[in-house]
């Protein structure tokens, strides 16, 4: 029988959803530790892999296990730590905590294959079949059109009409809008596998922001209509859409929260952590948006966020040398957040 394997430190009431007819070709093992997890992983390829610690899943015991590193992982997180949160890969979800058994369950659903009941009849055949939205991007860089923009090129401005949500597969693009003054305000960083331009499901959008790149960037632009189209013929993919949307608007009000509340060595900290991933990369070159992006992201002027860095510099958590930022002591980073 295909399992499941759920990593925490006491046995939760996942075991529930062994009960769930939907889940039933699935058997649930529960391990305490990192050693029982690798053992298990040794023995047996899981379908699926839960996590529910205080610790982010460690990148170690996929290492030298090829086989091992498309399985489907599954964070379950506290709210706080969604903005440090960064997957594996493509298909390393989260579930934050506290959860109910229903959301549980149709997380799981979206991360591995379930068997169609025998009566179910197979409707609309000639539809592509959109279950999540990761199954969505892939969809998008199959049948999106490429496109490339040079560093610091306008995508979309703000208050014009929407028709294209876009896939970025390299580089690094910005949303921002201008306040009274003329003062740019990052809304938003996005990378490689990211969305952008999911505004609403209306007809004749208006972008609330403006979308520019970074860097030398490209993506796939997908039709706002077909998009919705795929909406109406996959109501999961509607509600792992809604999902997202819910989990970016808690995000968001952490970050007002933390934007009005927070010290600025803190604002520094967790903006620097945003790109934790890309920083600790062996051959990373460092990061390429500028200090006065950063203090944006950040909240801060760029006076106090380059105060902020030579502080952090002088403890010995970041270097720095020229543009480039790289982390060095990410734990001590994330005691300051």
């Amino acid at each position: 029988m295909k399992c499941i394997v759920f990593c925490s430190e006491k046995v939760s009431d996942i075991f529930k959803l062994e009960k769930s007819s939907i889940l039933k070709e699935y058997a649930f093992v529960h391990t305490a530790t990192l050693k029982d997890l690798n053992d298990f992983l040794i023995s047996q390829r899981p379908e699926l892999i839960i996590w529910d610690k205080n610790t982010n899943i460690p990148t170690s015991i996929f290492r030298n296990k090829q086989k091992l590193q498309s399985i489907p992982l599954l964070s379950i997180i506290p709210a706080k730590n969604l903005d440090t949160w960064h997957p594996i890969h493509n298909r390393h979800k989260y579930v934050l905590r506290p959860y109910s058994l229903v959301e549980l369950q149709h997380k799981i659903k979206s991360l591995v294959p379930i068997q169609p009941q025998k009566n179910q009849t197979v409707k609309n055949s000639k539809r592509p079949i959109i279950p999540d939205i990761e199954s969505l991007k892939t969809y998008i860089q199959q049948q999106g059109e490429p496109v490339k923009w040079d560093k610091n090129k306008i995508i979309f401005r703000e208050n014009r009409h929407s028709s294209f949500i876009y896939l970025v597969n390299k580089g690094l693009l910005k949303t921002f809008r201008m306040d009274q003054l003329g003062k740019e305000l990052i809304t938003g960083i996005y990378r490689k596998n990211e969305l952008l331009g999911l505004y609403g499901f209306h007809d004749n959008l208006i972008c609330p922001e403006t979308a520019s790149s970074i860097e030398a960037s490209t993506a796939y632009r997908f039709p706002y209509k077909s998009f919705k189209e795929l909406l109406e013929n996959n109501p999961n993919l509607g509600l792992d859409l809604a999902q997202l949307l819910t989990d970016t608007v808690v995000r968001l009000k952490s970050q007002l929260l933390e934007m009005a509340y927070a010290s600025v060595l803190k604002k520094t900290s967790t903006t620097i952590l945003q790109f934790a991933d890309d920083l600790k990369q062996p051959d990373f070159n460092g990061l390429k948006i500028s200090r006065t992006d950063l203090a944006s992201m950040a909240g801060i002027s760029p006076e106090s966020f380059i105060r902020s860095l030579s502080c952090l510099k002088k403890e010995g958590i970041i270097a720095i040398k020229g543009k480039n930022i790289n982390i060095l002591n990410s734990e001590r980073l994330q005691e300051i957040i």
